[in-house]
């Protein structure tokens, strides 16, 4: 199952955005900020959709974050825009999952 809201944070280091996923322990960089929107929405379809390729539920046997990443989250002042993903018909058992964003100073 697909959580309903997915979090994740996003730090500079050195030229690269990192953007870490709390929910499931997984990472993607862009160099610009204002790309990370569209990199969260395409790095979690690809994911969604090669579990599915493979016949395993999404993000079936990931864990959550390390705890440092939790409280960059808990401490970030700044948000994004709330990035909705939209899934294939049939997905989500529920509303679309959506992700909540947040720079780290």
């Amino acid at each position: 199952m697909i959580e309903p809201t997915i979090r994740a944070i996003v730090f500079q280091e050195e030229d690269w955005w990192i953007i870490h996923f709390l929910e499931y322990d997984l990472a993607t960089a862009v160099r610009r900020l204002e790309d990370v929107p569209n990199e969260v929405r395409r790095f979690l379809l690809v994911q969604i959709g090669a579990s599915l390729e493979c016949g395993i539920e999404p993000f079936h046997g990931f864990s959550p974050a390390p705890r440092r990443y939790w409280r960059m989250f808990e401490t970030a002042e700044t948000r994004m825009n709330t990035v909705q993903l939209e899934l294939p018909p049939g997905l989500a058992d529920g509303p679309e999952p959506h992700v909540d964003t947040r720079i780290a100073a």
